[in-house]
């Protein structure tokens, strides 16, 4: 796991009056700006070194909204969720809170796509659902995003095809090679790009696997 620190000056909240109590507040205000900014460029680095696509912000009720203001959109539009934490929370602790919105935005992804996966096919637009309708759709180059469950023994052959999907279709139901593989290894052949689901349940009632597609026959 990558860490990188931003330090600042710590600050004190110490109270004086009149004319100079506004004048700490206004240097305040302008050190908590210039430490969002900071981090904000540290963010924009770790962005474009690392490919960064999903963002989770962490901070507390001071920070956070200084440093909301600061974002450009390209790093607003990977931001999933603001956690608001104390700045003496332990790392682990913020790890853990990470981890769970990071599981949480993804199983709401996944939900989503399936739910559009599994509309599209019921209303016979561009997509296919089952392991062989699949393959048929890969093989043929059509495939725009693949769909699988992450639990790649939960992906099984299905009898039910429609045999209008497997027509010319070189699917190979006999050379040994697990179904899931097949599907992953025409998806990356083929440029299709892969969206692993993690909750098997969502794909179990079409045999683990389905596909988009860029265009129908």
């Amino acid at each position: 796991m990558r860490s990188d620190q931003v330090h600042g000056t710590k600050v004190s909240r110490s109270s004086v009056g009149g004319w100079s109590q506004a004048r700490y507040q206004r240097h305040i205000e302008n050190y908590h700006l210039h430490h969002a900014k900071e981090l904000v460029d540290a963010l924009e680095r770790v962005v474009r070194e690392d490919g960064v696509e999903q963002i989770v912000l962490a901070g507390d009720e001071v920070i956070i909204p200084v440093l909301r203001d600061q974002l450009p959109k390209h790093l607003i539009d990977r931001t999933i969720d603001i956690l608001r934490l104390d700045i003496t929370t332990p790392e682990h602790e913020i790890l853990k809170a990470t981890t769970e919105a990071l599981r949480e935005h993804d199983a709401e992804t996944d939900a989503q796509q399936v739910g559009h996966l599994l509309e599209q096919y019921r209303s016979r637009q561009l997509a296919v659902v089952g392991a062989q309708a699949t393959i048929a759709a890969l093989t043929r180059g059509q495939v725009d995003t693949l769909l699988v469950t992450a639990s790649l023994d939960a992906v099984h052959d299905d009898t039910d095809a429609d045999a209008s999907d497997l027509e010319d279709a070189d699917v190979n139901r006999n050379d040994g090679t697990p179904l899931s593989e097949q599907v992953v290894r025409l998806a990356r052949t083929t440029g299709a790009h892969i969206s692993f689901i993690e909750d098997s349940a969502l794909l179990a009632d079409v045999g683990g696997v389905g596909a988009m597609l860029r265009y129908r026959l």
